[in-house]
């Protein structure tokens, strides 16, 4: 990606592109260290600052609209980058976990995943590493990859899950509408009272 404009990332102009886009609904291009290597380190800190901003434990490019293979996971200084990240193999065990998704805010989902995995992917200077993960960290690149593949977590739930999960979801969303309304709801008295009516605000 050599025309893409290195100088203008900054991790506070990024925020989380609509699920629904295509950057979001298709294959990212392979971050390529014949061109780009240089700027390896900046895209792993702006990923890690927005991941952390965010409040997430793990971040792929495109949810940002950055068109890169590539995704972030961890916590403070225990983190991993893996550029074009290539899953290799599944375990045939599996395990459900609730999990959500910093592109579907307040929405969650019980899903069932293989509980161990094994990925090759490039690290921050390129070389290919391969590595098993299992239990959280395995469902957690389980999720990012679903990105890096053009999908995500809800195509893993049944059609019925997904419409009773949303379902739900509507409902609390509808709730926390209706509680702030409430909180923003205009003082009519003070709006009544006369120009030099001094009688204090409660």
């Amino acid at each position: 990606m050599t025309d893409f404009d290195w100088d203008a990332l900054d991790a506070k102009d990024l925020h989380l592109i609509h699920f629904a886009e295509a950057v979001m609904t298709t294959r990212p291009p392979d971050f390529d260290f014949q061109t780009d290597a240089e700027h390896a380190q900046q895209l792993q800190d702006v990923l890690k600052e927005k991941m952390e901003e965010l409040g997430g434990v793990g971040l792929s490019a495109n949810q940002v609209g950055l068109p890169f293979r590539v995704f972030v996971f961890g916590t403070g200084e225990q983190f991993t980058i893996m550029f074009n990240p290539h899953i290799s193999g599944v375990s045939k065990e599996r395990s459900l976990f609730k999990e959500g998704c910093l592109s579907f805010p307040g929405f969650f989902l019980t899903l069932s995943r293989p509980s161990s995995i094994v990925i090759s992917y490039q690290d921050i200077t390129g070389t290919i590493m391969t590595a098993q993960y299992e239990g959280i960290a395995a469902r957690i690149i389980l999720h990012e990859y679903d990105h890096m593949e053009g999908a995500n977590f809800t195509n893993h739930a049944s059609h019925y899950k997904l419409e009773h999960e949303l379902k739900k979801w509507k409902k609390q969303y509808q709730k926390q509408i209706e509680q702030l309304r409430r909180q923003v709801q205009p003082d009519h008295s003070i709006a009544a009272r006369k120009p030099n009516d001094n009688t204090p605000a409660e």
